[in-house]
């Protein structure tokens, strides 16, 4: 049982003191923060989930970041025992770490030299204070723990936040020379400038840091902070690697952008109490990615109240977020990993806008948003599968705004992003995923310029779109070959992973097979915000015959996806689970990615049988390791396969997509290590609320939601337009026996996101014994779409 500290008390007697509809709306208490922050036994390190303090896509994340275990991407990892700092910047999930910015450490060791590791960007071991998990708790929006340094005795610490503030509370022991120490130059990635600056009449630090190199990526973000004290300093002071300069108001240091943390920029600051008196210390703290007067700016208007009173509002503001679905029926432990899920799922992308709605372009240049939020850290070849479906239907306005942000960020840098960080364009991953992940938002209820995107888009699939001043960015490497040859070429590959890595050039191709595959998809949703939402039956047309492209790489003698060389010929011999071509995953996997065309895959596999005994193969074994990227079964913890477990509804066996998902949801737990793999920023959370509701977006681009058996008796999930779609089972099992969609009866094991966003009920009647008749005929699967599919007549049409 972990120790409950007096906030979280005082907390809970205000939420019962309100009475028990206010109680029973206490959502956040099914949330286990410490989930995924522990590498699992199966692939890429766990979910790389961090426990500290957010609000809902927030701009700040105060979290702990420990030490000696192999960095994990959260900055926390739960297997670790002591503490480097407290990070005011996080990312939940990613593969790569970034971020970790500006951590603040309370200590009571003297301050005789300075404090941070001569061949590193950390603190010295003597400031690193161990901690146990029993004297830890974490909530959404709160965080403590209880330190235990080496010497003078435990130091209590409390953090809670708002979207772009926190405020910390350190209760020392009694001792003479209590300090917080703030380390400009600690990010999680090594820094080529620090900054800080002591005020102590105003009893205020602020400062400066850059960082980047995000999986390797060149683009660079600057962030800011301000933080005010709540009493003054006995004395204060800086630090550089030069050493400690006690009573200096300022220090920075700049260097080289490096992977060598040894000469990487190092500044920081320290302000002394005496505690002898009075034990706590309070500190506010605002951050910006425009100026530290945007830090103060945003202080000034989100921190006000009380450690409680913040940490309470923070609590209401994620039971609100964490109410748009409502489940019952379930057990404690389903009912606490689905709210688990959903809390993780809303934590990103990040909040950019300052309160008065400035933002760093693209461009490099200060611009403001007016009458939307920018946002971003858009994880894209991730979450257009899964969490940007999710969040349209709960959070329309919120996905709107993200999508305008993508659009702002290709007007300032001229190229659609892939996969943006602070004001930066990255290549990580393959594909041109802003295509997905704009066709999907539009197809799940946002609005936005849906004309101004598709001009994006084209740009980016006609022609070279580079962005030389943003990490020298390249929307689609390859292109040329792409639209020559109707494929990437195996012999184009150059071995670099990342393609505008430090030292590698941006027109490398990385997974020439996956990154065409990867292509067919971003024409098909170019094709559907084309025919559907925007003026472009020109477009619809191209670009479907376009998404036909993955019939390039089919082997019809293995009768599998395979990557080919410029010449035509395909790799012989080859093997379909350690031949090259693919991009974390293998032959094996990628052959089943052609969400867009199921039934077109499966004639070329030889029909709807053939399909469906190699798919019940493929399934046996659902998240297969220790290097699940090397195998010819499924890996429902990485991004290439989380689709497959749904094609059994195209093969006229729903009850193997059912059965086949119960058994991937056990594949995740509430415990640190309950993750089958990277959360790469609320992925793999989304997909399990999605699953436990048994609706898949399974065609990107589309509102085509694939059905599967729900995991609760009951589920609300409340809509755009004050709408609640009702999801109800009875019966035993998990087998359809029938379904009433909207009252009636309903065959098919599938629905759209037009019929669900009228508030209608699916309501399942369930027998433990599998239903080989319901969803089973031809007629009843959804629907494929194949290069001469005719435009749609309306954009809810299929």
């Amino acid at each position: 049982m972990r120790r409950v500290p007096a906030i979280l008390i005082a907390t809970l007697v205000a939420l019962f003191a309100l009475g028990p509809a206010r109680a029973a709306a206490d959502l956040a208490e099914n949330v286990d923060a410490f989930a995924g922050t522990e590498p699992g036994p199966a692939t890429f390190g766990g979910g790389h989930n961090f426990p500290g303090a957010s609000m809902p896509f927030g701009m700040l994340q105060w979290s702990p970041d420990t030490t000696p275990e192999a960095p994990h991407s959260g900055g926390y990892d739960y297997r670790d025992h002591h503490i480097s700092g407290f990070g005011l910047t996080h990312l939940d999930g990613a593969g790569c770490s970034l971020y970790g910015d500006f951590p603040f450490m309370p200590t009571t060791e003297p301050l005789t030299r300075s404090p941070v590791n001569a061949s590193g960007d950390g603190l010295l071991g003597m400031f690193e204070p161990g901690f146990s998990h029993s004297s830890e708790t974490a909530h959404p929006g709160y965080y403590s723990v209880r330190l235990n340094p080496r010497h003078g005795g435990a130091i209590g610490v409390e953090l809670a936040a708002t979207t772009r503030t926190g405020i910390g509370r350190f209760t020392f022991p009694k001792n003479p020379h209590a300090s917080v120490l703030v380390n400009a130059g600690g990010s999680a990635q090594p820094n080529d400038f620090a900054k800080v600056e002591v005020n102590p009449a105003a009893r205020e630090i602020s400062g400066t840091a850059s960082s980047g190199l995000f999986c390797g990526q060149r683009p660079r973000y600057r962030v800011y902070f301000a933080a005010v004290f709540g009493r003054g300093f006995k004395s204060s002071g800086t630090w550089s690697r030069n050493g400690l300069e006690p009573g200096s108001t300022g220090a920075e240091a700049s260097s080289q952008p490096t992977q060598d943390p040894a000469v990487s920029a190092q500044a920081g600051t320290y302000v002394t109490f005496d505690t002898r008196q009075n034990r706590e210390v309070t500190v506010r703290v605002g951050i910006s990615f425009v100026s530290v007067d945007g830090a103060r700016a945003n202080l000034a208007a989100e921190s006000k109240g009380s450690l409680h009173v913040i940490a309470s509002r923070a609590r209401s503001s994620w039971d609100s977020a964490l109410g748009r679905i409502r489940v019952s029926g379930g057990s404690s432990s389903r009912i606490g990993m689905f709210y688990t899920a959903l809390y993780h799922a809303l934590l990103a992308p990040r909040t950019f806008t300052d309160v008065g709605g400035r933002y760093l372009g693209m461009d490099g240049a200060t611009h403001r948003a007016v009458g939307y939020t920018q946002y971003a850290d858009f994880s894209g070849w991730d979450i257009y599968r899964t969490q940007i479906p999710l969040l349209a239907m709960l959070e329309p306005k919120r996905v709107s705004d993200m999508m305008r942000s993508l659009l702002a960020d290709a007007e300032e840098s001229g190229c659609l992003p892939r996969w943006p960080y602070a004001a930066g364009q990255s290549m990580t991953m393959v594909g041109d995923s802003a295509d997905p992940v704009l066709a999907a938002a539009a197809a799940f209820g946002a609005k936005f310029s849906y004309q101004k995107a598709l001009e994006a888009m084209l740009r980016g699939a006609q022609e070279e779109c580079r962005s030389p001043n943003n990490g020298e960015y390249l929307e689609r490497q390859g292109l040329a070959q792409y639209l020559q040859l109707g494929y990437l070429p195996l012999d184009q590959e150059t071995g670099q992973r990342n393609s505008n890595s430090l030292y590698g050039s941006p027109a490398a191709i990385w997974g020439s097979a996956a990154m065409t595959l990867e292509y067919a998809l971003d024409d098909f949703s170019i094709a559907q915000l084309a025919g559907r939402y925007a003026d472009g039956p020109t477009a619809y047309a191209a670009y479907m015959s376009r998404s036909s492209n993955w019939r390039r790489l089919f082997n019809p003698e293995t009768r599998e996806i395979q990557p080919r060389y410029a010449s035509g010929a395909f790799p012989n011999p080859y093997s379909n689970t350690e031949g090259g071509g693919f991009v974390e995953g293998d032959s094996a996997q990628y052959t089943w990615f052609v969400p867009q065309d199921p039934a077109g895959l499966f004639r070329a596999m030889g029909g709807r049988q053939a399909a469906l005994q190699r798919l019940i193969q493929f399934t046996r074994r659902l998240n297969a390791g220790p290097d699940g990227t090397h195998t010819d079964h499924a890996l429902l913890g990485n991004e290439p396969t989380l689709q497959t477990p749904w094609l059994f509804d195209w093969l006229g066996r729903p009850d193997l997509t059912s059965s086949t998902i119960r058994r991937a949801l056990r594949l995740y737990s509430t415990t640190p290590a309950g993750y089958p793999g990277n959360d790469d920023l609320g992925t793999l959370s989304a997909w399990y609320v999605l699953a436990s509701l048994g609706l898949y977006p399974e065609v990107p681009g589309t509102g085509v939601l694939a059905l599967s058996t729900p995991a609760f008796r009951r589920a609300e999930v409340h809509l755009a337009n004050h709408r609640v779609a009702t999801i109800t089972t009875k019966g035993p099992g998990i087998y359809v026996k029938g379904l009433k969609l909207g009252g009636r009866g309903w065959g098919k094991p599938w629905t759209s996101y037009c019929r669900l966003s009228e508030g209608v009920e699916l309501a399942y009647t369930l027998q433990s014994k599998p239903n080989r008749k319901w969803g089973s005929s031809v007629a009843d699967a959804p629907p494929s779409f194949g290069p001469h599919r005719p435009l749609p007549s309306s954009s809810c049409a299929f």
